[in-house]
This record gives C-alpha cells, structure tokens and sequence, in this order.
C-alpha cells in the first residue's frame, strides 16, 4: 500500500490557485489575452491550410494583370509583376511565423542553460558569463544582427540565426535572474540536505520553478522575432526573391507607394496584427501567472 501524504493547507491561498482549469479561467477573463490568441490561432491555421485557401499559387506571375487594385477578383489586389498579394501573405505566414518560434526556441535553447549554470554556481562562472552577456547586450540589437545577418549572407536562415544570436543573452539574464531568486529557497536546501546532485536541483528544483516568466518573456519575443525578421528581409537580408515574405513585399511595394500603395499596406497590416497577436497573448499569459 502507498503512503498517503497528507494536505497542507496554507492560510489565505485557495489550494487550487495554479491549478491549469484555474489558470484557463483566469486567462478566458482577459479580454485582449483571448483577442491575441484569436489571431495567432487565425495566422497559425493560415499557415497550415495555405495551399488550400491560397486563390492563386504565390509565384504566379501575370504581367497583364500588374498593379489591380482590390477587387472580387484579387481581394487584396496585384503587385508589380502581376502575383496575387492576398495569397502571397497567407504563404508568407509560413516562414515569418516558423522563423518567429524558430528564432525564440534557439534563444531559449542556449540562453536558458546558460543563465541557469551561470546563476547556480555563482562566483567565477557567473562572472564571466555575465560579461560576455553584458558585452553582446552593449550593442544595438538589430544593428549586430544586421551586422550578422550582412555577413553571412542573404537568405531566411542566416537571418533567423543572426537574430537568434541576439536572443540568446537576453534568455541568459532572465533566467540568471530567476535562479538567483530560487537557489537560496527552503526547497533547493532541503534537496541539498538530501543529497541530489546538482543537476538534479537545477532542472528538477530550480528550473521548474522559473520557468513561468521564460514562457511569458518567450511568447512575447516571438512577435518581436516575426518584426526583426521582417526588418532584415526588407533591408535585403532576409529570404531571396521571389519568395514570399512579408518584409520583402514591404520592400517590394515600397517603390509604388504614390500608385500601388496596397501591394505594401496588407504586409505591413499582417507584421502588425502578428506582432500584436503575440504580444497581447503574453500580456494575457503573464497575468494568469502573476502571484498577486
């Protein structure tokens, strides 16, 4: 027979304060957190279903239909060279909603363990971690992944990495910060006393324990990761043409503002709705995990 552990309760919290179907609720209450995860959800099914809601294939091109405005026929209207721009958006999700996780995954990949090694031991390694992070954050973001990004090549994966180069520091010194704050609490000691091995107390103890506002700073970074994206493809450094891509269409349209200013207006209205998506989703996520 199992031993019966029994319930502790603490004096002036519900004992299913963090519990998921609490925390569901608590989300469903915050109007825009449900608004943003509306819209990632649209641009994800977008994303997914592209090659059946898509009207035209996305390289098409026509050059005896260049420059339609919005119409029944071309929802959204035609670019330069006669290509479908609605359905060179819903095919462009693809890759800036890829390369926005993409980029968010690598961060988290190597900055969380880093900060979390880096917290735990303290003393030499923590400092010099802690200035190599503080080196890599003295630059401009966009400025060192442009610089990266120039260097490497044009093409969406040199970009994805350039960027995700920015976002391993600041993944470190988050979670650095929240290491700092768990490795000195009752639990981690008890789990010392008992002998765990060190490991074991940084993944199983501390980890574990800072691991909500990683996933909030996460989900917030990736709308930022869709914009820096973006913000390389139309400096030229993103995927090469005739791919879609929604900074590259920015870029595209961009010399027939005066006579064709939609074949720039919906990309630059879908990097908006994204990156709102995102971030209104974190805000949304950030206050169900608030302890107060």
């Amino acid at each position: 027979m199992g031993v019966v552990q029994p319930q502790v309760e603490v004096p002036g919290i519900e004992q299913d304060a963090y519990s998921p179907r609490r925390a569901l609720r608590r989300f469903w209450r915050n109007k825009l957190g449900v608004v943003g995860l509306g819209i990632v959800a649209g641009f994800v099914l977008m994303a997914l279903l592209a090659p059946a809601i898509a009207p035209y294939p996305p390289l098409a091109t026509h050059f005896s239909h260049a420059f339609q405005a919005p119409s029944s026929r071309h929802w959204l209207g035609t670019d330069e060279l006669g290509r479908d721009v609605l359905s060179r958006i819903i095919y462009g999700a693809r890759s800036s909603l890829a390369s926005g996780v993409l980029i968010v995954a690598i961060g988290v990949a190597i900055g969380v363990p880093v900060g979390l090694v880096s917290g735990y031991y303290g003393g030499v390694v923590d400092d010099v971690v802690m200035r190599l992070v503080d080196a890599a954050l003295a630059f401009p973001a966009l400025v060192l992944a442009l610089a990266i990004a120039w260097i490497l090549g044009p093409s969406l994966m040199h970009a994805v990495f350039a960027i995700a180069a920015v976002t391993v520091p600041q993944f470190a010194r988050i979670t650095r910060g929240q290491v700092l704050s768990a490795r000195s609490r009752e639990y981690v000691e008890a789990a010392r006393c008992m002998g765990a091995s060190p490991w074991r107390i940084m993944l199983q103890h501390v980890l574990l324990n800072a691991a909500t506002p990683i996933i909030v700073v996460a989900t917030l970074n990736i709308g930022g990761a869709i914009l820096a994206v973006a913000s390389l493809s139309f400096l030229g450094l993103g995927p090469p043409p005739p791919s879609p891509n929604w900074g590259s269409m920015l870029q595209d349209g961009s010399q027939y503002l005066n006579m064709a200013p939609w074949i720039s207006l919906f990309p630059g209205l879908a990097i908006f709705l994204a990156v709102l998506g995102f971030s209104t989703m974190g805000d949304g996520l950030r206050d169900v995990f608030d302890p107060k």
